[in-house]
């Protein structure tokens, strides 16, 4: 679990809890995520224009992608 979850928490024993009692859900989502919103491919084009913004728009959506299945799966460390 990510230690994101219990900042700020005065009973972190107690939000932690709170917390997995959400892991079915948490589960369902990520099932979707990775069903429906898979990683894009690196831009390979260079020769049409602005190809770099376009690589750095994949770039980002691969991350957050990633940062959001992380936050979510609660079963590592």
């Amino acid at each position: 679990m990510q230690a994101v979850w219990l900042k700020g928490s005065k009973d972190k024993e107690k939000r932690k809890q709170e917390v997995l009692g959400y892991r079915n859900a948490f589960n369902e989502l990520k099932q979707i995520l990775e069903q429906e919103y898979k990683k894009k491919s690196s831009v390979r084009d260079y020769e049409t224009p602005n190809w770099e913004y376009r690589q750095v728009a994949v770039n980002e959506y691969n991350q957050v992608l990633e940062d959001v299945l992380k936050l979510i799966t609660l079963d590592k460390e």
